[in-house]
Formats: structure tokens, C-alpha cells, sequence
């Protein structure tokens, strides 16, 4: 009567084993510690793709700006166009 009825499909482990191992830290390298400089080709290179990118980004907007600015100036040359047609009603 003292059994217990156990309906976990766990295995029951014995001794708990550690976690840490045996090797130490160990100090980093002075080359792992030399901060990597990039070759001054690689430098340019990436300096020019993202000006690239800044260009034609800003070169996408005035484009949609001035065709915006076109469209306004169409209504405002159609509109007075109406009114001499039409007369302003005065």
C-alpha cells in the first residue's frame, strides 16, 4: 500500500551531475582584442552605395513632388480657363 503509482513516462534520475566543465576562462588573444579595421577600398565602396541610396531616394521625392506641383498648376490654368468660358457670374 505504501506504492505509489507513478503516470509520468519520465525516467527518475539518480544524481544530479554539474553543469560546468573543467575548462577555465581564458583571457582573449592581443589579436582577438585588435579591433579589425576595414580596408580603405571597402570603406569606399560602402560610402558610395549609400549616398547612391540617398540620391535616388531624394531624386524619387522631388519627382513626386514636381509632378504633384504640375498637376496643381493644369487645375489652376483649367479653372481660369472655365471662368472666361463661363464668365465669373458677376
Amino acid at each position: 500500500m505504501n506504492q505509489r503509482a507513478s503516470h509520468s513516462k519520465l525516467p527518475e534520475f539518480g544524481t544530479t551531475k554539474s553543469q560546468t566543465s573543467a575548462i577555465l576562462y581564458q583571457e582573449p588573444t592581443l589579436e582577438e582584442t585588435k579591433p579589425q579595421h576595414k580596408p580603405l577600398i571597402e570603406l569606399a565602396k560602402n560610402f558610395a552605395a549609400g549616398t547612391l541610396l540617398m540620391i535616388s531616394i531624394f531624386s524619387f521625392g522631388l519627382l513626386i513632388l514636381k509632378g504633384c506641383a504640375d498637376d496643381v498648376e493644369h487645375q489652376k490654368a483649367m479653372a481660369v480657363k472655365h471662368q472666361l468660358q463661363f464668365g465669373s457670374g458677376k
